[in-house]
Parts: structure tokens; sequence; C-alpha cells
């Protein structure tokens, strides 16, 4: 039965829209398949959002006008029971701003129909913000706040949660879910693995072509540092707007074969999006790009932690050095 909570207590989920999550009121719940049924208007073709491997995603809207993204299993899946149970396992511990929440499930005996209910996030993917003709430019402060956002989501998944490291496994644009407000959440975690040490574990490889660490796709070794090699090609997608696999003339070209020699040469305004190029800091180009080098080195001894690349990018505004300037002036002023 759905929750009857006061709705307007309910904490903003977007300043953009006005959208509101009950996560933060209940545990998640199990609802009725008749509840998720009539809030996607039986699962129509109008309310899809998206498919992947586990099933079909709609968007819907409860009794109570909590908005919901529905992800149904699709009946030919047979990975999707072990990522139903994946994904509420995970989800039981990975509550963060920059996470997308879980409101609940319906599972079905004999489970053909069994569905995840998230929190609707209203403003798209990364993945349609960067490189879909009809949306707007994402601007470089903009492309700043989203990097930070997913470094805080997943330094919490590595060094902060409870359970454990949980390692996402499927880090990619189309995962990355934006507010309004450009906050960006991690979602799909239905790859992910999660242990109660941080050593490397051999696993089924998994995930999207591209953004596979070396030892991953080479040998099915997966550790919290998988993940920061995912994070540092995103990186470079994020500075240049470029895809993780670009096709021409019948070649295809990674992105990483493109930006390292750039690095390596320090041209680093060379790796920015052409649209974004009157306007980005060169300053904060400088650790953005640092991180992402740092982020993909082949031996994964040599990559940073979450935490450590999160310093290197979270660097101060031209807004906040301004301030710094005007104080260390006015303190030395003070000191003659």
């Amino acid at each position: 039965m759905t929750s009857q909570d006061d709705t307007s207590q309910r904490p903003i989920l977007c300043m953009g829209c006005g959208l509101k999550s009950a996560i933060y009121i209940n545990e998640y719940m199990e609802f009725p398949f008749s509840e998720i049924q009539a809030a996607t208007s039986d699962f129509s073709k109008e309310n899809l959002l998206g498919e992947g491997g586990y099933g079909h995603v709609y968007k819907g809207q409860l009794n109570d006008d909590q908005h919901i993204a529905a992800k149904l299993r699709k009946e030919e899946s047979f990975e999707g029971h072990t990522e139903f149970f994946t994904e509420l396992q995970v989800f039981r511990f990975a509550r963060h701003r920059n996470i997308v929440g879980l409101l609940g499930y319906y599972r079905e005996e004999k489970e053909t129909n069994n569905v995840l209910v998230y929190e609707y996030i209203c403003n798209k993917s990364l993945e349609w913000h960067l490189f879909d003709q009809s949306a707007s430019l994402l601007e470089w402060n903009k492309r700043h706040a989203i990097a930070i956002g997913i470094a805080k989501g997943l330094r919490f998944l590595h060094e902060e949660c409870r359970a454990g490291p949980i390692i996402h496994l499927d880090l990619h644009p189309s995962n990355v879910l934006l507010t309004h407000d450009f906050v960006p959440m991690l979602g799909d975690f239905g790859f992910a693995k999660w242990k109660a040490c941080k050593d490397s574990a051999k696993t089924m490889i998994m995930g999207q072509p591209g953004y596979l660490a070396p030892e991953y796709l080479e040998r099915g070794i997966a550790s919290v540092k998988t993940d920061v090699f995912a994070f540092g090609i995103l990186l470079f997608q994020l500075i240049s707007g470029r895809k993780v696999l670009d096709e021409h003339g019948g070649q295809c070209t990674h992105i990483l074969q493109w930006a390292e020699p750039l690095v390596e040469t320090l041209v680093l305004n060379g790796l920015v999006d052409d649209r974004i190029k009157d306007t980005y800091d060169a300053y904060g180009l400088f650790h953005l790009a640092k991180a992402a080098y740092l982020c993909i080195r082949p031996n994964p001894e040599q990559r940073p932690s979450m935490g450590e690349v999160l310093r290197l990018i979270e660097v101060e505004s031209e807004h906040i050095r301004e301030f710094s300037r005007q104080f260390i002036s006015h303190f030395t002023k003070w000191m003659l």
C-alpha cells in the first residue's frame, strides 16, 4: 500500500522543477503489482523511459503524486533474477545525494514480473545532455560540478558505505541521471559487486564496452580501481564532449587514443569541447585532465582512490579565488 505521509513534508529533489522525493521518509517497501501497473498506465509505450539488459524502465505517478521510475524485468532476461536481488541488496546501504534512491519493489513467485521502483530523476541522463543534438549546451561549470558529484557518489560507495566497498562496474554517461539543478545521480546497480575487503576478485565480465579497465577486460579482475578507470574516461568525455568510441571511415578510435597524447604533450586546451572553448576555466581544466590521466593508468595500483580523485578535482572556483585574493590583499595591508 502506498504511503500516506504528508507530501508537503517531503524533501525537494530538484529545485528546477520542484520534484519531491519520499526516499528519506520511508525504508523501501513492497508494492502491489496493480499499483505499479496503474501508476505507469499499464507500462504503456508513452511512459517508456529506456531499456537495458535487465528490463524496461517506465515513468509513473503513484496515487500520492510521488513520481517513480519502474524497472520491469524482461521475461527472457536470464540475468534479471540476479540483477534484481543485487540492486535490492546494494540499495539497503547506498543512500547518498548522488545515488538514485530505491523506493520499493514488487516480487512475484514465478519471478517473471519482478519490478524495482525508483525515485524518478527528472532531467534525463548525462549521455543525452552530452550527445543528443536537441539538448542545450552543457556549460563548463556544470560539467565540472557533475564530475564532482559523480566522484562523491563513487567515494561513498568505495570508502564510506557501511556494507564495505561497493563496485558499480557499469559507470558510463547513460547511467548518470541529472536533475534540473544538474545534480548527478548514479543509477543501474545491476552489475554491482560488494565485499567486506578491498582485495581484487575475479568475476564475470560485464559492463559497457569502452569503459572497462584492462585488468577487468582481460582477466576478469574487479576492484574499486575498476570504477576509477571508468571515471577517468567519463572525465575525458565531460571535458571534450566526445563519445567513448568514434567511428570514421570504417575505423573505430577509442577516446584514450586521442586524449592521452594531448595530456602527455600538455596540449590541454586541445581536449576541450569546441562549443565551450571560450568559457572553460584553465585552472579547472588542468585538475580535471590531471585526474582523468591518473585514473586511466593501465596498472590499477597506480590509480588514485576516489577520495584522492575528489581532492584533485574539487578545486576552488574563480569566485572563491577572488575572495582569497581580497583576503590576502587585506591581510597584507593590515600586517604593514
